[in-house]
């Protein structure tokens, strides 16, 4: 969402401390939420003290909190997420589950944010990094493995060179002992984030491959190395942060990078099809 708070947060991203990147990350992944928030809610999300996120305001041109709600009210249509009768009804009943209701709100807010952010820059130049790329490689470790290694899949569905990189070989030669020129890198990353992000996001951005970082919206160190960084909020009250929104953005980015492909779409798909009844690999 680019509001006169999302510019400021962004121009001098690269000139900011680790804890005020960490703050920035923050509001930057949860601006409609942002007028509901305290110092203290926002300390206790980053993991820094009141007066850390009380300099970083002021930082920005902001006396205190409340200058900042009363900006983002009247950039920001912060009406309540609407759900059902059906689900109030089902709500009423379960009071005794009522820290599960609270994370379906914050589920359902996630997946609302995910939505939103198609609107932006940074969804924009990854689309383009993916549709232009004569390359693409993607990779993430340990939680959150699976869910890049299954949307690499699905990519190379919609388009060819596309690669899951699982770093087994332990230098990731096959993306960067070849020529880099026109290659993208897709890295996920949620916390606790691994050595080896760090250590491929820095050596790609080195080599001038695009790289589009999603991750979740506590991940201060992503925009150090791309603007085109994908943060959700995995915000729970359950035993593991959320997954879900990283899923509902993978297939929304999906579906845009195949509107942006048109026609070769079509025929990627029909040489699939034919590889895989050659094979048998799907049964009717």
């Amino acid at each position: 969402m680019s509001t006169p708070l999302a510019d400021r947060l962004t121009v001098d991203f690269a000139k900011l401390t680790k804890s005020e990147k960490s703050i920035a990350s923050y509001m930057l992944a949860n601006m409609n939420s942002l007028p509901y928030e305290t110092a203290a809610s926002i300390a206790k999300q980053v993991g820094v003290s009141q007066m850390t996120v009380g300099r970083f305001l002021r930082s920005l041109g902001y006396q205190r909190l409340s200058d900042l709600k009363a900006e983002m009210r009247t950039d920001i249509d912060a009406t309540p997420l609407l759900i059902s009768d059906r689900v109030d009804r089902i709500r009423q009943n379960a009071a005794a589950g009522s820290r599960l209701w609270e994370n379906f709100d914050l589920e359902m807010a996630a997946i609302l944010g995910v939505y939103e952010m198609r609107e932006t820059a940074p969804w924009q130049q990854a689309i383009e990094a993916l549709a232009t790329s004569s390359r693409v490689f993607v990779t993430g470790f340990q939680t959150i493995a699976g869910i890049a290694s299954d949307f690499a899949g699905r990519l190379d569905y919609v388009r060819p060179e596309v690669r899951y990189l699982d770093g087994r070989n332990g230098t990731f030669s096959e993306m960067l002992a070849e020529d880099c020129s026109n290659t993208c890198l897709v890295l996920y990353e949620m916390r606790r984030y691994t050595r080896f992000s760090y250590q491929l996001a820095q050596i790609a951005s080195e080599k001038g491959l695009s790289v589009v970082i999603i991750c979740d919206n506590h991940c201060y160190w992503a925009r150090d190395y791309t603007d085109a960084v994908l943060s959700v909020s995995t915000d729970s009250h359950l035993f593991w942060d959320l997954q879900t929104p990283f899923l509902s953005l993978n297939g929304l980015l999906l579906d845009d990078l195949i509107a942006r492909l048109g026609d070769d779409v079509a025929e990627r798909i029909g040489v699939m099809r034919e590889l895989q009844d050659r094979f048998e690999s799907f049964r009717d």
